[in-house]
């Protein structure tokens, strides 16, 4: 996908400029840029989703009653494990989330994956089809697809980093490479969606930025620019991040900031050009803007509710605290 690529050249341009210490301040308006470039399509296409719901769901509990019984002797094979992706599309929440989501967390949990196969499902999840499907497109049922194909990797990075241990620091770094487009260009962060259960993409980008962080393959400048791109895209969602994402993202943010004080002082300087941009913007008739602005409110309030926050980020939360 020409747009994808371009997404990912920026950043890796960003990315560059970071390691060779010829920027460091500026990244998050720079990412900004990035954000502010991408080109979405004004028009849907069809969005294909799977029809099979009864007998997928049957599918799924004969593996997962095969699991429970054989243990550590337990198999799935490589048509099972395809067809269980391909149901990360489907908008029934019972076959999404409460199914196939559910069984994969198990099949992590008790490594029934070989390591061949978790890097297969690794490689597929990472495919502009599952990753980036329609997702420059307006607000469509294929959100539920990208959104469940980043969760999934946040999935198989702890599973790799506590039980496999096989995945390259190339692969890992190909993950947070195409996790960090993927969150430069969602722009659907709906939380729970009626009758098709949770989207949640902000949450779920969320808990990848988590697993990478305690990667220690990656490197800190990596993290620093990771840390940027997910505060910048939680901060311009134009949806209400209303589901527990402020809440998840302090967590998140307070333990990375724990890692070394590098993270307290980048964190700081993303909050504080985050608070002068507030300070020049006019109010717009718009839920958009009334979104963003509740957004932040909630997210601030969650951070000095913290009782680990950094005395350095306590002290700047406290000073403006009036403002929000």
């Amino acid at each position: 996908m020409k747009e994808v690529q371009n997404v990912m050249q920026q950043l890796d341009a960003i990315r560059s400029a970071l390691i060779k210490g010829d920027i460091y301040q500026s990244i998050p308006e720079k990412v900004l840029v990035v954000m502010d470039g991408v080109q979405y399509k004004t028009r849907r296409t069809h969005v294909v989703v799977p029809e099979d719901n009864e007998s997928v769901l049957q599918r799924i509990t004969a593996i997962d009653e095969r699991i429970k019984t054989k243990g550590k002797e337990a198999t799935i094979s490589d048509e099972e494990l395809d067809d269980l992706l391909r149901h990360l599309a489907s908008p029934d929440s019972q076959v999404r989330d409460k199914g196939v989501f559910y069984l994969f967390n198990r099949l992590l949990r008790q490594t029934v994956l070989t390591p061949a196969q978790l890097i297969w499902v690794k490689d597929r999840l990472l495919q502009d089809d599952y990753l980036f499907a329609h997702i420059l497109e307006p607000e469509n049922d294929a959100v539920f697809l990208r959104s469940f194909s980043a969760m999934f990797l946040a999935g198989i990075l702890y599973a790799n980093r506590t039980f496999y241990h096989v995945l390259s620091t190339a692969e890992l770094l190909a993950i947070e490479r195409r996790v960090m487009a993927y969150t430069v260009i969602e722009l659907d962060s709906r939380g729970y969606v009626d009758g098709k259960g949770w989207a949640h993409a902000m949450t779920h980008i969320i808990n990848v930025w988590s697993e990478l962080n305690e990667t220690p393959e990656i490197q800190r400048a990596d993290k620093i620019l990771m840390m940027a791109i997910v505060l910048q895209a939680y901060r311009f969602s134009d949806n209400a991040l209303a589901y527990g994402e402020d809440s998840h993202l302090t967590n998140v943010l307070i333990s990375l900031m724990n890692k070394h004080q590098l993270y307290v002082d980048y964190c700081l300087i993303v909050l504080q050009e985050w608070q002068r941009s507030l300070l020049t913007m006019a109010p717009q008739d718009t839920v958009g803007f009334w979104n963003r602005w509740y957004n932040h409110n909630r997210f601030l309030q969650s951070l000095l509710l913290q009782p680990e926050l950094p005395d350095k980020i306590a002290d700047y939360l406290r000073k403006i605290s009036d403002l929000f």
